[in-house]
């Protein structure tokens, strides 16, 4: 081997560690050309199978991560979209109406947990914010059953409503629940109760017609005074 094929030799051993020095950094782009045909040559021709194989299973890879991606983007969006759906179903589930001049009424049917419990206190009293009522009947009489948490929940709401200036009213407390709040030694004396519903709504018109009576007896005896 003369001196030329020594350093061509060598030129090319070097050209191959830039070659795996670039493909190492990520560039799968390059190739070996070469002129020639002799022991180096099936070196050069397998470090091209080998960056030919990198290349297709790196974009293989990339497909695949992609794909894995996508997918978990569309799971991320199905479970906002249940999460909403669940918020929403729970908005209807708790539905607070105003039924008569300064009486608001949130009928409760179904089981009660406590995400529902703290919607539906939330609901109540925006309500009351927005409407200015100062009576508010909850009723449960399609409650089955309710639970420590439950009940603290029903407490706090009723709490809440007094701060807001409206008077809560509890109707429709089954011998069941009121066996499962004895039992659990619960204070409920601090809450106005009422057996039915009917029983609440009349309490409230009357406590509402006795407020519009004493605001006018109030009105007549200031404009009484201004005279």
């Amino acid at each position: 081997m003369n001196e030329t094929n020594i350093t061509n030799a060598k030129q090319r051993i070097e050209h191959i560690e830039d070659i795996l020095s670039s493909v190492a950094a990520g560039d799968l782009d390059l190739r070996i050309e070469s002129e020639y045909e002799d022991d180096l040559t099936g070196i050069e021709e397998a470090i091209n199978l080998l960056i030919d194989d990198l290349t297709h299973e790196l974009k293989k890879s990339l497909k695949l991560k992609a794909e894995m991606e996508e997918k978990l983007l569309k799971i991320q969006e199905q479970q906002k979209t249940i999460l909403q759906q669940q918020e929403d179903l729970m908005e209807l589930s708790s539905p607070v109406s105003k039924v008569w001049e300064n009486i608001l009424i949130l009928p409760v049917i179904g089981t009660l947990d406590s995400q529902r419990t703290q919607v539906m206190m939330e609901n109540l009293l925006q309500k009351i914010v927005a409407t200015g009522c100062t009576t508010a009947i909850l009723d449960i009489t399609g409650v089955p059953t309710v639970d420590t948490q439950v009940a603290n929940h029903l407490l706090k709401t009723v709490t809440a409503a007094r701060l807001l200036g409206a008077e809560c009213i509890v109707s429709g407390i089954s011998p069941a629940i009121a066996q499962t709040i004895v039992h659990l030694g619960i204070n409920l004396s601090n809450i106005l109760t009422k057996a039915t519903l009917q029983d609440a709504m009349i309490y409230a018109l009357r406590k509402n017609e006795q407020l519009i009576n004493g605001k006018v007896v109030l009105n007549q005896a200031i404009n009484e005074e201004t005279i």
